[in-house]
């Protein structure tokens, strides 16, 4: 039968919106939100490192872009025998592109540097000693512009309080994410070539069908959560807090309750739209699994390049190569150490160390591999690292600086029920934080351990390594308190840095 103008108008339009969705998530959303690009004399220049989604740098400039190739010239030298005049020609373009890459960074590291050291010796004019670096490291979910943003509304702030702001970006939103999962990667390797959108086809399909497959655990485990915060709600809006207040490495300020309309609201919320949440809810797990681990690779590529993994990283940071890992971070974290020894005499480094959600499993990593920096203050926000890797990386170098009064952690963490009823998408998707995704959904725990350690649930099983250490601490925000975070996302609204929004105890 001919199609009639109405079938044809809608697969016209089927077609149109499937178009849209396929650039956008080939783009990663880049179109929709550019990356940062800075003049010479723009003042976030010297303050906003990038890296790409391999780890090397990336330029935010309207002088550069980022043009790290050694990914496709090591799928070549694979195939030496069958390589082309052409093709070697291109390489040796890339190779050279690579070597400029790594050179552009070193020279925004040396203007930093010049920044810093002259603020140093303002400093010690002043009758100072001290150096205060902030190091900030952002979530999952974010997008350099996002970072930008900030310096922009707050890069004054920061420098009015003596610090030095750097901070490090990385796209590590869910479309780009994904598409890494659809193209470019397979067990942990970079793969790609003319067969990468069949796999890609065939892996959607497969995270698809898991969501399905594992509806029925989701679903069970979404209900007795809900469940659980029911009780506990009955039990008071701070039911835990008399039960560990006793500790002096806790802070938890007492809640408001919440009205009796905002809570008709929110169960309202809750049972109107959940027909829908049967649907979304296997997708929000089939697919936002595999993008949660591709944003996790993204984070490690900060420290270790799968290009160092594999030894094709010469051509981009030649004899500075170092074995621990050549990402944005490693190199940056080197150029501290070093830049730590030129300061003026009797000048010292202090770095405030500051990761909010993935950010958090860079910080922890940057500790591990470089304990040797002069951290001072390091803060989590809404971590999204586990337990397990808290204790495993940073528990160990707190100890070692127990004698050091002016070292300290903190592990700023939602309220419980703040936690529980972050709510997105109009009540269409699961609800609860990022985090609560993460322990209920998109990871397997294998031992309590294994959770996020930047959520009250999890966070207080800590507080025994936070009492032994002596100098770790967690600070519980209150409910219904719009002057402090109430969302998984609200963390990089406030002035962090600062010690009445991180502790704010008194005695």
């Amino acid at each position: 039968m001919p199609a009639t103008r109405e079938v044809t108008g809608r697969a016209r339009l089927s077609g149109v919106l499937l178009l849209a969705v396929s650039l956008m998530m080939l783009s990663g959303c880049a179109r929709l939100f550019p990356k940062p690009q800075y003049d010479q004399g723009d003042p976030n220049r010297l303050h906003h490192i990038g890296s790409d989604l391999n780890g090397a740098y990336d330029p935010y400039s309207r002088e550069h872009e980022a043009n790290f190739k050694s990914v496709e010239r090591f799928n070549a030298e694979r195939f030496k025998a069958k390589k082309t005049e052409a093709e070697k020609s291109r390489a040796a373009t890339d190779d050279a592109g690579n070597r400029a890459l790594y050179a552009q960074y070193q020279s925004l590291l040396d203007d930093i540097e010049l920044e810093m050291l002259g603020q140093a010796w303002q400093e010690k004019g002043r009758g100072g000693d001290t150096l205060k670096v902030l190091l900030f490291f952002h979530g999952g979910l974010n997008h350099p512009r996002y970072n930008d943003e900030r310096l922009d509304h707050y890069l004054k702030d920061m420098e009015a309080d003596g610090f030095y702001p750097l901070y490090v970006s990385w796209r590590s939103g869910a479309f780009v994410s994904f598409w890494d999962r659809f193209t470019a990667v397979r067990n942990g390797g970079i793969a790609t070539g003319p067969v990468a959108p069949v796999r890609g086809t065939i892996y959607t399909l497969s995270d698809a069908l898991s969501g399905l497959a594992k509806a029925p655990e989701t679903g069970w485990d979404a209900a007795a959560d809900s469940f659980a915060a029911a009780d506990a709600r009955r039990r008071g809006v701070d039911r835990d807090r008399s039960d560990y207040l006793p500790s002096d490495a806790l802070y938890w300020p007492a809640s408001d309750s919440y009205s009796f309309l905002d809570q008709t609201l929110y169960r309202t919320g809750l049972v109107l739209p959940g027909v829908v949440r049967l649907v979304t809810t296997p997708a929000v797990q089939g697919l936002g699994t595999p993008a949660w681990s591709m944003m996790l690779r993204r984070t490690k590529h900060l420290t270790t390049m799968e290009a160092d993994v594999l030894g094709y990283n010469e051509d981009y940071c030649g004899d500075a190569c170092a074995v621990e890992g050549n990402g944005v971070v490693a190199v940056l974290a080197r150029r501290l150490d070093a830049m730590n020894q030129r300061l003026p005499a009797g000048m010292t480094m202090e770095i405030t160390l500051v990761g909010h959600s993935m950010g958090a499993i860079v910080a922890n990593e940057l500790v591990s591999l470089y304990p040797q920096l002069p951290y001072k203050t390091i803060i989590h926000m809404g971590a999204a690292d586990s337990s397990r890797n808290w204790i495993d990386k940073m528990y160990p170098w707190l100890k070692d600086h127990a004698d050091d009064p002016d070292v300290a952690f903190y592990n700023l963490v939602l309220h419980p029920t703040s936690e529980e009823r972050e709510v997105r998408g109009y009540f269409l998707i699961p609800n609860g934080s990022l985090l609560v995704w993460l322990d209920d959904m998109l990871t397997q725990p294998d031992h309590m351990l294994d959770r996020r350690s930047g959520r009250w649930t999890n966070a207080r099983h800590l507080l025994p390594f936070y009492e032994d250490a002596g100098n770790a601490y967690l600070k519980v925000f209150p409910a219904n308190d719009d002057s402090v975070p109430q969302n998984h996302g609200d963390f990089g609204k406030f002035r962090y840095w600062r010690e009445d929004f991180y502790w704010g105890r008194e005695g």
